[in-house]
C-alpha cells in the first residue's frame, strides 16, 4: 500500500525531537522544539514572541546511538520568528506559545553538525 502523496512543501523534511534550546533575548529563554530542521524549528516558548523577533540561539544536540554525535553537541545560529501562536500575549500565569523559527544565519560548520545529527534519526541528509 503506497502513502497518499504529502502537502508539506517544506524544503527542509522536519524530525519530531524534543531538544532545549537556548536564546539570548532580553532574559535568557528556554525553549524546547516540537520538530527540527536544517531551516528552522518549532518550539514551544514560556513567554510572547512576537513574529520577526531576532535572535542567538543554542541547540542542545545529545549524541546518539549511530555514533553520527559521539558526544553532546551545541550548535548556534541566528534566528527569526516566523509565527507565534496565540498570536498575543496571554495574561495567564502559566501561559505557553508554540513558535516557528527560521534560521536566517549559522555557520557552516554548525550547519554541518546539525545536518549530521538529522541524517542520523532519519537516514535523510535535510539538505535540499
Amino acid at each position: 500500500m503506497s502513502n497518499p502523496p504529502s502537502n508539506d512543501k517544506r524544503r527542509h523534511p522536519r524530525v519530531e525531537k524534543r531538544l532545549r534550546v537556548r536564546s539570548d533575548l532580553r532574559e535568557a529563554v528556554e525553549l524546547e522544539t516540537i520538530d527540527l530542521s536544517a531551516g528552522g524549528l518549532s518550539c514551544t516558548a514560556p513567554v510572547f514572541l512576537p513574529l520577526m523577533t531576532k535572535m542567538a540561539v543554542s541547540l542542545v544536540l545529545p549524541a546518539n546511538a549511530g555514533s553520527v554525535l559521539p558526544e553532546e553537541r551545541v550548535v548556534k545560529g541566528e534566528a527569526v520568528v516566523v509565527r507565534s501562536e496565540p498570536p498575543i500575549p496571554s495574561k495567564a500565569e502559566d501561559a505557553s506559545y508554540r513558535v516557528a523559527l527560521f534560521f536566517s544565519r549559522m555557520d557552516e560548520a554548525d550547519r554541518d553538525i546539525l545536518q549530521k545529527y538529522l541524517k542520523g534519526l532519519t537516514g535523510k541528509s535535510g539538505k535540499a
